[in-house]
């Protein structure tokens, strides 16, 4: 590839395409370095979390929400009202009860 014979615009898409493909590939790699660092803390019975503080990282935790909802058949089960619902949540809203009736009180 001569990029000689190539116009400035042609060069201008050359470039944005090659560092679309340098981002792709970028991702990609690091999917592949995640699974594997995943895989062998598994295998030593070590989260990937304990592996980047040995490295001086932390990796990023979330902090579960303050609870909004309570089970009413077991108050300590709690849903903060983000992510999947809960089973018990989803029995209860089945049973006839409403999201204001689980709220915590």
């Amino acid at each position: 590839m001569n990029l000689q014979d190539f116009t400035f615009d042609q060069l201008l898409q050359l470039r944005q395409d090659v560092e679309k493909e340098i981002r792709s590939r970028k991702n990609q790699e690091a999917v592949a370095l995640a699974k594997i660092v995943q895989t062998r803390a598994e295998q030593l019975g070590v989260t990937a979390e304990e592996i980047l503080g040995m490295l001086g990282k932390k990796a990023a935790k979330k902090e579960p929400g303050a609870a909004k909802y309570a089970n009413p058949a077991n108050p300590a089960d709690t849903w903060s009202g983000k992510g999947r619902k809960p089973g018990w949540f989803v029995a209860a809203i089945n049973a006839g009860k409403s999201e204001a009736d689980l709220l915590v009180k």
